[in-house]
This record gives C-alpha cells, sequence and structure tokens, in this order.
C-alpha cells in the first residue's frame, strides 16, 4: 500500500506536468479558510473533471491566500478541489532524508477527506470569466 507521502508526490508530478503543450487560459487567486480561520499552509489542486478538457494544477496556500499565475493557468471547465495540509516541498524533504536512511515519520494531514483526496468542493470555470474564488471549509 502506498503512504499519503507516496501518494502526495505522483499528485504533485502529475499536476506539473499536466498542461504541456496547452496554452493557459486565466489565473485565478483566493482565500481558504478551514473552521473560519485562514489556512496557515498547504496547497491546493485543481482537477478537471471534464472529459475533453483535462487540466490539473496545484498550487501552494500561504496565511490563508494561493495564486494560479495566469502564466500557468486552468482552462475553461469544471473541476474538483483538493486541499493539503501537507506541502510539496515537505515530501520532497521526507523523500530525501529516506534516501539517506533516516527514518522519519509521514507528515500528518490536517485536512478532513471531504476536502482532500476524496474531496467534494467543486468549481465552475468554464464561462472563463472566473479570476477569484474563496473556499470556506466548516
Amino acid at each position: 500500500m502506498l503512504g499519503l507521502a507516496t501518494l502526495l508526490a505522483l499528485a504533485v508530478v502529475v499536476f506539473d506536468y499536466s498542461g504541456i503543450g496547452r496554452e493557459p487560459v486565466q489565473g485565478l487567486s483566493g482565500t481558504v479558510r478551514i473552521g473560519g480561520k485562514p489556512m496557515a499552509r498547504g496547497m491546493v489542486r485543481f482537477i478537471s473533471i471534464d472529459g475533453d478538457s483535462p487540466w490539473a494544477y496545484g498550487g501552494y496556500v500561504s496565511n490563508g491566500r494561493y495564486e494560479v499565475p495566469e502564466a500557468e493557468g486552468l482552462g475553461p471547465a469544471k473541476y474538483v478541489v483538493e486541499f493539503s495540509s501537507i506541502r510539496s516541498d515537505e515530501v520532497d524533504r521526507l523523500r530525501s532524508s529516506r534516501y539517506r536512511g533516516e527514518e522519519k515519520p509521514e507528515p500528518k494531514e490536517e485536512i478532513p477527506a471531504q476536502y482532500n483526496l476524496r474531496s467534494e468542493v467543486r468549481l465552475d470555470l468554464s464561462s472563463g470569466t472566473v479570476l477569484e474564488a474563496d473556499f470556506d471549509l466548516d
């Protein structure tokens, strides 16, 4: 069974390379709040659920804000949005330490599953006009 860190590392690779050969259409920014408080740090992932528009992007959340730059933008599509308290740089550090033979515990995911790998959050960018989206997670 794959560990959480392995799954997140694989997700980052998929998100980093899924837009190759496509022209980005728009940037996106906004806020992420959990339980009424800004999400201190983590990641947000946008995964297209439109079969004809295979877009995906992952970006960092810091002090409750995220940004998808226009140069790395999202195409017009409907997306499932996933949130994680574990950043890809933490996964990289874990892999490096394990490569050196150091045994370190996997980072603990603090975001509930309904906002993470089994996210129920959806975002419709099919109009191509949405430039800001805020997320309030209970």
